[in-house]
């Protein structure tokens, strides 16, 4: 019998089949193929993070290039002591950097005390000329803005760079642009230039080469070297400055025969009192000048009916005055309120002293806002039937008084800052005696005045013993402290009413002159000098330190001609020196060199 299949069981079981399991080779070859597509995201990411490494290096050689380039830029700048060349190598590294077509820089101008204004000092790509606002062609050097309060200038006082255009290269300040002609700048970007807190100026850069702006991210770099710059410009004009000084210092020196000494300075006030006593009908002047170390007045001269021998130890310098604060009495006040005092009530004037004051008269001597002195008159005077001059009690100082005294103390300040100004150039700044170059000149004339006058003269030449060990041992600081009080010691033995002067001749040597002085007593005073310099001690950190000298002498009536008269000391010195040092040697004769003082154990 034929068995019968069922043929939907058939199917059934054709359809699900039993499946085989997956061989070793087919399992490996999917794990490879796994491993590959884990190796393939794991190289892209190595290369994502590979270009950011580029990217950042990129940065970083490009910071290291900034660096080089401020540093080698400062360097630069620091060696140009000219302020145009260096404000041109300035805007060549900026332009260079950036393709820009132009540049400026414009910097504080103090021609107009009135005013704040920057005006343009240094520029390049830009016309020569350019029209004002009033039609006007002018200079480009002459176009300045002036400081305000606006958006514009408070952008700058922060000290970033900005855009002054816009992306459509309009102007982001129309105002300012339209009041002040800032177009005629041509100017894309702006980059302040601070030292500190003040604004010496403003560096302005036109667009690229290409019309392109400079782009914000390189603004770091322009605020970086803007700062090298503006610190080395500060130092630059203040160089130019004090250049400008000296150079007006020497003119004076120079050309001014009026201010050769501080004698004819003195002379000039004694003549400006005298003019005042007499216009005025005054009883007596006096001119105070203004300590501005003491903070004092004190009087340096007076004239009228004052006894004569006070007088001249006053005008000489020889008598020691009161001196007066500023605020206290009617010449004080002066001084404080910047303004003449005028006192005419006798009964508002504090009587000092057993002459009555009736009136009183006093006017500042300003220089600029700065209160040099005080001239100061005291009651009127009139002839009596006799001729003689006397106390006028009934008459006071008139308004039209006034005024002429301070037109008279106008003059004096003019002298006065004069004065000042040419005894800066002839005093050495360290130890305050005149310096070499005025010896030169005085020492000339002292001689030649002797020899006239058939007077003796003497020339002592001093030299600090071994003063070098003072550097090398304890700093250049504790030799120059040690100048300093050899100086002092210098002008306390000089005397005023022989009109005897010292100077500082070179590093550690000096002269004193002592004209009117016998051989004899210019040799005791300078071997006290002597003793006095190697007795004394001085602390300088909490070290003991003392000195010595050598004095070379030589006197006017053995050496009748200024230069073999210096030789002769300065040789003479050499023959202290040999002695043993701490000694005065006299030069009788080029040849005849005899030891005074010997050095002592």
């Amino acid at each position: 019998m034929v068995e019968t299949v069922n043929s939907s069981e058939t199917g059934s079981r054709a359809a699900d089949p039993i499946a085989p399991e997956p061989s070793a080779d087919h399992l490996n070859l999917m794990a490879l193929v796994q491993q590959l597509e884990d190796q393939q995201k794991m190289i892209g990411a190595l290369q994502v993070k590979l270009h950011h490494m580029e990217e950042k290096a990129a940065n970083l050689d490009n910071r290291v290039f900034q660096m080089r380039a401020l540093l080698q830029s400062g360097k630069g700048f620091s060696q140009i002591l000219e302020l145009h060349s260096l404000l041109e190598a300035f805007m060549e590294v900026c332009r260079e950097r950036y393709s820009a077509i132009n540049s400026s820089v414009l910097l504080l101008d103090d021609l107009d005390p009135e005013s704040v204004y920057y005006r343009v000092r240094a520029y390049c790509g830009l016309p020569d000329t350019f029209t004002d606002k009033q039609s006007v062609e002018e200079e480009m050097f002459m176009f300045k803005i002036p400081h305000n309060q606006g958006l514009l200038w408070q952008l700058i006082h922060q000290g970033d760079v900005f855009a002054v255009r816009d992306m459509r290269k309009l102007p982001r300040f129309e105002s300012a642009f339209n009041r002040w002609n800032l177009s005629v700048l041509q100017s894309d970007v702006w980059v302040p230039l601070l030292r500190g807190s003040d604004v010496l100026g403003v560096l302005t850069l036109g667009e690229c080469e290409d019309g392109s702006q400079i782009p914000e991210t390189d603004y770091a770099f322009l605020e970086e070297i803007a700062a090298v710059a503006a610190t080395v410009i500060d130092s630059t004009l203040k160089y130019e400055k004090n250049g400008r000084i000296l150079n007006n210092l020497r003119t004076l020196y120079d050309v001014n025969q009026q201010l050769a000494n501080v004698n004819d300075f003195r002379k000039l006030m004694i003549e400006t009192l005298a003019s005042a006593v007499e216009a005025l009908k005054a009883q007596k002047a006096n001119l105070m000048l203004y300590n501005h170390q003491t903070e004092r007045l004190e009087i340096k001269a007076v004239w009228g009916n004052i006894p004569p021998e006070t007088l001249k130890a006053i005008n000489e310098g020889i008598l020691d005055t009161k001196s007066f604060a500023v605020g206290e009495g009617v010449s004080g006040m002066a001084a404080k309120i910047r303004h003449p005092i005028r006192i005419n009530d006798r009964a508002k004037i504090e009587q000092v002293s057993r002459n009555t004051v009736h009136c009183i008269l006093a006017a500042p001597i300003m220089w600029g806002t700065d209160v040099e002195g005080v001239i100061t008159l005291t009651n009127k005077v009139k002839k009596d039937e006799n001729g003689n001059t006397i106390i006028d009690p009934l008459s006071r100082f008139g308004e039209d008084d006034e005024q002429l005294l301070v037109s008279l103390a106008d003059n004096a300040a003019s002298n006065l800052n004069k004065a000042r100004l040419y005894d800066a150039s002839i005093t050495d700044r360290l130890t305050k005696l005149s310096n070499s170059r005025h010896f030169e000149v005085r020492f000339g004339n002292m001689v030649t005045d002797a020899i006239a006058e058939e007077s003796s003269l003497c020339l002592g030449i001093l030299d600090i013993d071994h003063f070098k060990k003072f550097n090398d041992k304890y700093g250049h600081k504790a030799g120059d402290f040690v100048l300093e009080k050899t100086a002092a010691l210098l002008r306390q033995a000089v005397r005023e009413n022989r009109q005897d002067e010292c100077f500082r001749y070179g590093g550690e040597e000096f002269c004193i002159v002592l004209p009117h002085t016998p051989i004899e007593e210019a040799t005791e005073l300078l071997i006290d000098l002597r003793k006095k310099i190697s007795a004394t001690t001085y602390t300088w950190n909490s070290t003991e330190l003392s000195a010595s000298v050598s004095i070379g002498l030589a006197c006017s009536t053995d050496f009748s001609h200024p230069v073999s008269l210096f030789e002769a000391a300065d040789k003479a010195l050499y023959v202290s020196k040999d002695a043993g040092r701490n000694c005065v040697s006299h030069a009788k004769t080029s040849d005849d060199i005899v030891t005074l003082d010997l050095p002592e154990d």
